[in-house]
């Protein structure tokens, strides 16, 4: 399966809207899990190079969507692609196999935004299983029968029916009915800004459940692998959400000591690779940020660094208490306090250059960076 980083926005052309409904965040993560959106037909592709010009009307595609191409007789056309110019409304290019036969032909050539590569083995009313692609393969069940902050998840190992699997993360004894997956304030029509990056293996998702330009209110789910410090290990796969129907039950903002675990914060296994779920916590670069229990984002340096004007990040770790498990893809921590407005984005200098980023708030003033681009540490 491919590796490659998606970012969806609420304001995509095409992108489902997230309201407190049941079963609006089912329809959320089967476009970007399993189906794509924006799906457009493409009138005319040719090459240059190695740069393939699409000719699509009104595609609503911007710079750096990774589109699926399919339908040219030509495969060096077809798969996974990024866009890398937009010269107008009905045009886009890619980068192709400069051997490629142009122009290309097909029956039907189409794009679309392409999905993560997940699938959904199990199903029911407002009920979804959903299985990662790649990496472990775990599942992330989904029960959307509640409204506004009311969705529960839980992880499996594995999955023999929407209501039946083992290997549960966390288990019934840990959390009652699994955590919490926000989706809005109100249980209403009220459509919610939301942010997601996934992979066949990872799934962020960020909600502003109030649409506060502030987002003192906003929410982040993760689950999918972490990249482990234990060789060969077949159980890092965590469970970041909720664990109250509120936003103030938000745990993703949360860091601490590595001698403590974060509610709503669970591994399939210890690094033993024995047992059951187990309650883990995550920290950050304590040294430069000053502290060693806050939120993400919330404190610490001067922004910008007095003594270089710089801008300070770091990853986010994993630990079992008083052992390092292991490192978040995708997601950083600001060592500031709230350095950049909501949606701000910048790229990476130093040791992160090469990579883009995208500033989101946390509940209770936190704040972390999601990389936007195809640079994820896997």
């Amino acid at each position: 399966m491919s590796t490659n980083v998606k970012i969806f926005k609420s304001t995509d052309t095409g992108a489902p809207g997230l309201t407190g409904q049941a079963g609006k965040l089912i329809e959320l993560l089967d476009a970007i899990l399993i189906d794509g959106i924006n799906p457009k037909t493409i009138s005319a592709l040719s090459r240059s190079g190695s740069t393939a010009t699409a000719t699509c009307v009104g595609h609503g595609y911007i710079v750096g969507d990774c589109l699926l191409i399919a339908g040219a007789d030509q495969a060096e056309y077809n798969g996974e692609v990024y866009i890398t110019t937009v010269p107008d409304t009905d045009t886009f290019t890619f980068a192709v196999d400069g051997a490629a036969v142009t122009p290309a032909t097909g029956a039907s050539i189409t794009a679309k935004k392409a999905p993560a590569g997940w699938t959904k083995p199990y199903n029911g009313t407002n009920l979804a299983a959903y299985r990662m692609g790649g990496g472990n393969q775990r599942y992330l069940r989904l029960d959307d029968t509640g409204t506004a902050y009311g969705a529960r998840v839980v992880g499996y190992e594995a999955m023999t029916g929407i209501s039946s699997g083992s290997g549960q993360f966390p288990t019934s004894i840990q959390e009652s009915g699994g955590l919490y997956a926000a989706k809005s304030s109100v249980a209403t029509s009220v459509v919610r800004d939301w942010v997601a990056a996934v992979t066949d293996r990872h799934l962020i998702l960020w909600v502003n459940v109030v649409d506060s330009a502030i987002g003192t209110s906003a929410c982040a789910l993760f689950f999918g692998d972490f990249m482990s410090r234990k060789s060969g290990d077949q159980f890092n796969t965590i469970l970041i959400a909720g664990t109250s129907a509120a936003f103030s039950g938000s745990s993703f903002q949360k860091v601490n000591i590595i001698s403590t675990s974060i509610t709503g914060h669970y591994c399939a296994r210890s690094y033993t690779q024995l047992g059951s779920s187990i309650a883990v916590g995550k920290h950050v670069d304590g040294v430069k940020s000053g502290t060693s229990s806050a939120d993400i984002g919330s404190s610490g340096l001067i922004y910008p660094n007095p003594s270089d004007g710089g801008l300070y990040l770091s990853e986010i770790f994993i630990h079992e208490p008083n052992n390092f498990r292991g490192t978040l893809p995708g997601v950083w921590a600001p060592l500031h306090g709230r350095p950049l407005a909501n949606y701000d984005t910048f790229d990476g200098a130093g040791d992160v250059a090469g990579r883009s980023f995208m500033a989101l708030h946390l509940y209770n003033m936190g704040q972390f960076f999601l990389e936007t681009s195809n640079t994820w540490n896997l």
